[in-house]
């Protein structure tokens, strides 16, 4: 465990749990002492948590997770920190993305119900969600429901499957990628526009998570960095150890920042705890200092 963690997400996010003063109050319980909001496309709760932040004695960095299209084919999260959110373009933007994902969701229940030969009841779904985003349930549904117990590519996201925990997010991540027939394409911002966004606003832009999709592909990272990054995500609960050794070397090879994040969000993630990036962080502190060097 790291003494801070710089991505996490409220009850503003369709998928977080908790609200930012229980956010708070967590943090606290697991003595950290600097934390960052990132909510998807939401800076709705960012001036809630700074101010109990100040209560507590924790430093609240206010941030946002961008979904954006790197190339037509690559969608990508992005990462923005200590930028002027009251601008207009940050204040609008959930309500944009949030109609996206709306029609993208309706489109992948239409794959889902091709591809599979299953019905279910989307408008159900998306009810009893209340609010929250409804592909949690429609996974637990379908994997669950009896009547698709022989169907292969459920196997491994079923209880006790090795990609159960969290099943809905391993899902998508294994199934829902371009290539595959459940794939949808979403026209999120431009990756490098919105580096350039985070920028004039006078903040900086950590490319998020980068897993698989930029592993060992030096080529989409160096593209990256000629969009102006100024950092990577090098440490998070998505990535394997391997992944979290290649994406910081290569970030201090370049001069970029190194950040830590759990990606945390409460039930939906059970398996992540807050300050938490799944492996121990030997210059945890340094990385921190560097971070907030660079905010200033």
């Amino acid at each position: 465990m790291i003494p801070f963690d710089l991505h996490m997400h409220s009850n503003y996010s369709a998928d977080g749990e908790f609200t930012p003063k229980e956010l708070i109050q967590i943090a606290k319980d697991r003595h950290l002492k600097c934390v960052a909001l990132s909510d998807h496309n939401c800076m709705l709760g960012v001036d809630t948590m700074i101010e109990e932040g100040k209560q507590a004695g924790i430093q609240v960095i206010p941030a946002i997770e961008f979904s954006t299209l790197f190339q037509p084919d690559i969608e990508c999260h992005l990462l923005g920190y200590h930028f002027d959110y009251h601008k207009d373009y940050f204040t609008t933007l959930h309500e944009q993305t949030q109609k996206l994902s709306d029609d993208a969701f309706l489109l992948r229940v239409k794959k889902f119900k091709e591809t599979y030969h299953i019905d279910f009841d989307e408008e159900k779904i998306i009810k009893d969600s209340n609010g929250e985003n409804p592909w949690f349930m429609l996974c637990d549904t379908i994997f669950n429901d009896p009547k698709n117990a022989d169907i292969e590519d459920f196997k491994d996201y079923r209880a006790g499957g090795k990609r159960s925990n969290p099943a809905p997010v391993n899902f998508f991540w294994d199934k829902c990628q371009k290539g595959s027939p459940l794939y949808v394409h979403v026209e999120y911002p431009s990756f490098k526009d919105t580096v350039q966004l985070i920028h004039d606003a006078g903040g900086i832009a950590v490319l998020a998570h980068p897993f698989a999709t930029f592993y060992q592909k030096e080529a989409l990272l160096d593209l990256a960095v000629s969009y102006g990054i100024d950092g990577i995500e090098a440490y998070s609960n998505y990535h394997e150890p391997k992944h979290n050794h290649y994406y910081a070397e290569y970030a201090k090879k370049h001069n970029l920042l190194i950040t830590c994040g759990s990606d945390f969000h409460g039930k939906h993630k059970p398996s992540i705890h807050m300050g938490d990036v799944g492996e121990e962080v030997e210059n945890a502190d340094e990385i921190l200092q560097k971070f907030l060097e660079a905010i200033k």
